[in-house]
């Protein structure tokens, strides 16, 4: 088994043969604005945010009661299809899996899901035909980092086997994708005890370049990027920022460094990523508008997120606002 990677040790992906076709790029920069979803287990808390199970170090045995709760009965595909529609946005961006490993479809390698909740059924199955008859580009999150499956911390290549048999499970059930995005992968963040190394740092390579070439082949014009805040390594499509204007840092965590690659921005509505009602405080429209005209001028896709309830809405708020923002953009033919 590999040694655990050392903070700057930045992952060697020259073999990759594949990036997004053109067309999948130009899709991406011409659709500029789309809406990001965090949605799990986390949203189910009473505070903290979808990091709670690492930072309350709560055990997996009492975690995965949560799954027991889980049962968002007013979640409706077609009705976020249609807010998307409303709001303007070409494009989702959806965590079907977060660092706590909850998956929020029907997957065969794993027992932590959706499906094996009161809810039962398969949200991104529904998600996709829903955005696929409204012409949105559907976009999957994933996180690299998995802190309950069992092979993360114990067996290094049956873990990196477990999540690119995942990737490949997504790339060929929900029909053409428009993209992934990829987290917990910072090589460039120091973890100083071993509690924090215990939870975040791989014990190998990750393969992304098998993994890049994978999604590739399987989606063709699916863009890919990776939130690592470096510049974009081969086989990644686009450069992300986080909380943050390209080129700048005053989040703390992004790098100043520009790519070669397109741009993309990411943002919250509200306070947090995941639904926070402790922490409710949204953007104002006139914000929101203003981020997206500086996006708009530097040419970077705008990322807008929300954290949908556990009842499967978004706050009606939040709901108010983007369709504000969508009606405004309409006038301004934006």
């Amino acid at each position: 088994m590999k040694t655990l990677h050392e903070a700057g040790q930045i992952e060697d992906t020259s073999g990759v043969r594949l990036h997004a076709s053109t067309e999948g790029v130009r899709r991406f920069v011409e659709a500029r604005y789309g809406l990001s979803m965090h949605w799990g287990l986390y949203s189910l808390s009473r505070h903290g945010n979808e990091w709670i199970y690492y930072e309350d170090r709560i055990p997996f045995d009492v975690y995965r009661q949560r799954a027991e709760q889980f049962n968002p009965v007013r979640f409706n595909a077609e009705e976020w299809g249609d807010l998307m529609v409303e709001a303007g946005q070409k494009f989702l961006f959806i965590t079907t899996k977060h660092h706590d490993g909850f998956c929020l479809w029907d997957t065969a390698h794993s027992d932590f899901s959706v499906t094996r909740t009161p809810f039962r059924r398969d949200i991104l199955a529904e998600v996709a035909l829903a955005l696929k008859a409204r012409g949105i580009a559907l976009h999957f999150y994933y996180s690299l980092v998995d802190w309950t499956h069992p092979a993360y911390r114990t067996d290094w290549p049956a873990y990196v086997a477990y999540y690119q048999d995942q990737i490949r499970e997504l790339c060929t059930n929900y029909g053409e994708l428009g993209g992934f995005v990829f987290d917990g992968y910072w090589p460039r963040q120091v973890f100083d005890t071993d509690d924090e190394r215990a939870y975040f740092v791989a014990r190998g390579d990750w393969d992304l370049a098998g993994t890049y070439d994978l999604i590739h082949t399987l989606q063709p014009d699916a863009v890919i990027a990776n939130n690592t805040h470096i510049t974009p390594l081969r086989g990644e499509d686009y450069q992300v920022w986080e909380l943050d204007l390209p080129g700048e840092n005053s989040i703390g965590f992004n790098t100043t460094a520009i790519g070669d690659k397109p741009l993309a921005s990411w943002w919250n509505l509200n306070h947090g990523w995941s639904y926070q009602p402790w922490n409710h405080k949204p953007r104002s429209v006139e914000n929101i508008l203003s981020l997206h005209e500086t996006l708009r001028e530097r040419n970077v896709a705008f990322l807008l997120n929300v954290g949908p309830r556990p009842f499967g809405d978004i706050h009606p708020e939040e709901q108010s606002i983007l369709r504000q923002v969508g009606a405004i953009l309409r006038q301004r033919g934006a």
